[in-house]
């Protein structure tokens, strides 16, 4: 629908009686004159949604959820109940639909949509028979439909000033739309009409304070289909709706003015680009490396036992996407497919030392799924940008606005290639068959961000271009990220055991020699057959080509340290410290200390350093 309007716009043909036949709506419904757009929060509104759309249509769902989210927050800030929540709250519901597939969280999400418009319909992009019975449920839980097909109530009137005026449709249709007619009260005019922008079923149209001059008006409005043909109406000619505007200017005697204050040296507006690095205390566990098995290992006096258990959790991290290991049942059912083809392997190898019920009856998700411990100690954040925008609110007190975006570098952590299929990675990489000492591929953190409400203070002489100041600072966010060395190598053939430290057995006890009653030996997975007896350097025993593939393994591995991180906060508080130094009339520079306990899922004590330019005006 347009949004540009011609306030001279008429229907041609006269309307000579009140009676509104079907044949004069369609003949009303053509030449509308375009309403003008109302910018505010509902065009965020608009805006948001249209965004989130597009970025569902390319898969972005994580981006245009958040988007939705924080549209909808805003949106609900200003009016709980508005019916322009409701397309986005039924494509947030879309979004949850295909990211999940879980119908609880979907219909609790179309729950909320149908509270503030019971006719919420779902958009193009989405429909499928699956939302939409959801939908269905979502209303009948929400009790009966509204009885009018029109919901209208007539606005304020506003002296000197533009009116809205709204209508929530029980229904608009795809390619319908609503038009909104008028005229002066007491005229015989023919009534003007206006194409009302729609939004989901709202409809909404704006007159001007220039057009109705502070006049009564007397109005009605329609839906129509996409053919032009008459749903609804809200009031007609014979019995329009009326507005009575009554406006009385009363002349007041103009203030004293104020004493005039002196002018603040500081500018009013600041926008800077700091970049940044940090030093923080890193504890907890690791983002993205798995508690690490290493056969034979000792801390102190306390020797590492490698057993089913963590043989278990060895193959389902390799079957399954970082983080999202599977349950005991899907396990072993994927198991038994997966060992049921053990002639697409070469002689000698098989996927597992044990069979799927054994595996099973050994595997504990929760277990698999720990990451490594960190050893509690200081570490770097080395590299963050921090655009910023303030206010001067007092001569002394800016209020400012910073987000602290966050690109881990340096970070060097290998794993095997989880998009190869599972026999090639099986033979390739983590059985390494051909001895290449795969390289595996590296894997990233994410990305972090804070977004962070400051209070600075500035000290020293007014008028002078140098000025430091001190404050304080609150943020929330996804959080920081502090980079460690763990200690050891990357596990680049993928079997939860750093490459340097790869071994074929484990002993219960491996200060006694090996017995299977009281010493019994366990198969370090993917070498099944590490158990075996065999006299060293047999290359027809099977045992002794597991033993030496393993010991191959260790000392050919890059013995690079794992360089990994770990997340803090997401909650922080803080105080700063700084300066900020006017080179010209436009443009600065800053320098500043953050200090600021992160807390919540992770505590920390980070220090942080900006610097950069600042242009004020």
């Amino acid at each position: 629908m347009g949004r540009t309007r011609s306030t001279t716009a008429r229907h041609h043909g006269g309307v000579r009686h009140w009676s509104f036949s079907a044949a004069l709506i369609v003949a009303l419904a053509g030449p509308l004159a375009a309403s003008p757009a109302h910018a505010g929060p509902r065009e965020q509104l608009r805006g948001a949604y249209d965004k989130a759309l597009a970025q569902y249509n390319n898969l972005e769902l994580d981006a245009s959820m958040a988007l939705l989210d924080e549209a909808i927050a805003s949106g609900r800030a200003a009016n709980p109940d508005d019916p322009a929540l409701a397309p986005l709250l039924v494509l947030r519901a879309g979004v949850i639909f295909s990211n999940t597939g879980k119908a609880d969280l979907t219909k609790e999400a179309l729950a909320a949509a149908v509270k503030v418009d019971y006719n919420v319909q779902i958009p193009p992009d989405l429909r499928s028979p699956q939302l939409q019975a959801l939908l269905d449920e979502a209303r009948k839980a929400a009790g009966s439909p509204p009885s009018e097909a029109i919901r209208h109530e007539t606005p304020a009137p506003v002296c000197g000033g533009e009116i809205v005026f709204e209508a929530l449709a029980s229904k608009l249709p795809d390619g319908g739309q609503a038009a909104f007619y008028w005229r002066r009260k007491g005229s015989t005019e023919e009534p003007v009409s206006l194409s009302m922008d729609t939004f989901g079923n709202l409809a909404t149209v704006v007159l001007p304070a220039s057009d109705h001059a502070d006049a009564s008006i007397e109005y009605f409005i329609y839906i129509f289909d996409g053919a032009n043909n008459p749903l609804a109406n809200k009031g007609d000619l014979e019995s329009p709706i009326t507005l009575e505007i009554s406006c009385k200017v009363e002349e007041e005697a103009p203030p004293p003015p104020p004493p005039e204050e002196p002018k603040p040296s500081l500018p009013r507006f600041f926008f800077s680009l700091g970049i940044g690095t940090g030093l923080g205390i890193a504890s907890g566990t690791a983002d993205l490396s798995y508690q690490q098995y290493s056969p034979r290992a000792r801390d102190g006096s306390q020797q590492f036992v490698y057993g089913v258990r963590e043989y278990a959790c060895s193959v389902a991290r390799w079957r399954y996407p970082q983080d999202e290991l599977a349950d005991a049942q899907t396990f072993f059912n994927d198991m038994t497919a997966l060992q049921a083809n053990p002639n697409t392997l070469p002689p000698g190898l098989s996927f597992s030392a044990y069979s799927p019920e054994e595996l099973a009856a050994n595997y504990d998700q929760s277990f698999c799924s720990q990451h490594h411990g960190i050893a509690t100690g200081f570490a770097s954040a080395p590299l963050h940008i921090a655009p910023e925008f303030g206010f001067r609110a007092t001569k002394a007190l800016v209020i400012s606005v910073q987000a602290r975006l966050q690109v881990v570098t340096g970070s060097k952590v290998f794993r095997d290639d989880p998009k190869a299929l599972l026999e090639p990675s099986f033979i390739n990489n983590v059985y390494d068959v051909n001895r290449t000492s795969p390289a595996g591929v590296q894997v990233k953190p994410p990305f972090s961000f804070m977004v962070m409400v400051k209070a600075k203070y500035f000290l020293g002489k007014e008028g002078s271009k140098f000025r430091p100041f001190v404050g304080g600072l609150l943020g929330a966010g996804s959080g920081a990220r502090l980079r460690v060395n763990m200690g050891f190598a990357n596990d680049r053939n993928g079997n939860s055991i750093p490459d340097d430290r790869e071994f074929a057995y484990d002993l219960l006890n491996e200060d006694a020699p090996f017995d299977g009653a009281t010493n019994p030996c366990t198969p370090v997975w993917p070498y099944n057959n590490g158990c075996t007896p065999g006299p060293g350097d047999d290359p027809n025993n099977l045992g002794d080509l597991d033993r030496a593939q393993a010991g191959f393994k260790a000392t050919s591995a890059d013995t690079s340290a794992r360089i990994d991180t770990v997340r803090v906060g997401p909650i922080m508080i803080g105080a700063t410290g700084g300066f900020h130094y006017q080179l010209a009339k436009n443009f600065g520079l800053f320098g500043e200390v953050q200090v600021g306990g992160w807390f919540a899922k992770r505590s920390s004590l980070l220090l942080d350093f900006n610097v950069g330019p600042m242009i004020t005006f």
